[in-house]
């Protein structure tokens, strides 16, 4: 197989620092980084006019889809106040009236937990599902887990006791915590350093777009009067609905640039070819004891675990 001409000298590297496009399914994914089969060991300038082609199509793909994903994250959560408001207060008892006080009280300390325990949820997900997009096929964990999360949420319309709707909120912060780190997982894959803060900034700026979509979409429940269900049900069955679909569109999700099925061979090679400015590689899906101690020894580090836990 020829070697894809995409370097700014219109030669392709040789010699021993070159690996062949067959390399990559005889390199051991878990040991070496996989760009490792397609590009030269040393770096290289490639074509300025496919650099932008590439970073474009990377682009048009990823950012509309991850802007969708985490709209759906902050609808999820949103919809607790929009649902209370339609009913669910009163048909799960989340709110107390206390009758021996005068006047009498009202106390809405189960509402305030049922929206905490969510966040709880996160906490406890956040580790074991980081760890399981770095060490497996990235798509399929999080196509698996999102459709998993449209199913919890689904199921928040046959909860019956503010008990039950603890443990939902419980188990959907658990999985959807596993979108930040997905989607920092794939612009940190995608894009160089210069380019990953305002590629970030456009998936997350989806709530403010997903505030005025949800509002939308809860005046228009609002005006439900009939049916089996009540309002508020109906919300989440439709928010978990959409959620699946979701899910099931991220399984197309490549696992790194190198696999890629949106860019040709030629775009994958230089897709890997700009991240290496950078020197955090493609993907690697071993955990070396090495990089963890030495995160553990860097101050920056810390420092940004003390900004997020005081945020």
């Amino acid at each position: 197989m020829s070697t894809p001409n995409v370097y700014q000298d219109r030669k392709s590297p040789s010699g021993p620092y070159r690996a062949s496009l067959e390399d990559v399914s005889s390199l051991d994914s878990s040991e070496v980084d996989i760009a490792a089969g397609i590009v030269p060991e040393r770096a290289q300038s490639v074509d300025p006019t496919i650099e932008r082609r590439v970073l474009r199509k990377i682009d048009l793909y990823l950012i509309p889809l991850m802007w969708m994903g985490y709209g759906f994250v902050y609808y999820d959560k949103a919809i607790l106040g929009s649902a209370a408001l339609f009913g669910m207060t009163k048909d799960l008892s989340l709110s107390v009236v206390n009758t021996h006080t005068k006047p009498p009280t009202t106390s809405t300390t189960r509402l305030s937990w049922a929206t905490s325990i969510f966040y709880f949820g996160m906490l406890a997900g956040l580790y074991p599902l980081a760890f399981a997009l770095q060490r497996f096929h990235l798509g399929r964990i999080l196509g698996g887990v999102v459709i998993l999360w449209g199913g919890i949420a689904m199921l928040t319309a046959a909860v019956t006791s503010w008990r039950g709707l603890f443990a939902q909120r419980f188990f959907l912060g658990f999985v959807e915590s596993i979108i930040p780190p997905a989607f920092m997982t794939i612009v940190s894959g995608y894009y160089t350093q210069n380019e990953q803060a305002l590629r970030q900034s456009w998936w997350f700026s989806s709530t403010g777009g997903w505030t005025i979509i949800g509002g939308a979409l809860n005046y228009g429940f609002a005006q439900v009067s009939s049916g089996a269900l009540k309002r508020w049900q109906y919300i989440y069955l439709l928010a978990g609905a959409l959620t699946a679909l979701f899910g099931c569109v991220c399984f197309a999700i490549p696992n790194s640039a190198v696999s890629a099925w949106f860019l040709t061979p030629e775009e994958r090679v230089v897709a890997a070819e700009r991240l290496r400015k950078g020197q955090t590689g493609v993907r690697c899906q071993k955990l070396k004891v090495s990089q963890v101690r030495e995160a553990l020894l860097d101050i920056k580090v810390w420092l940004v675990a003390l900004m997020m836990a005081a945020a």
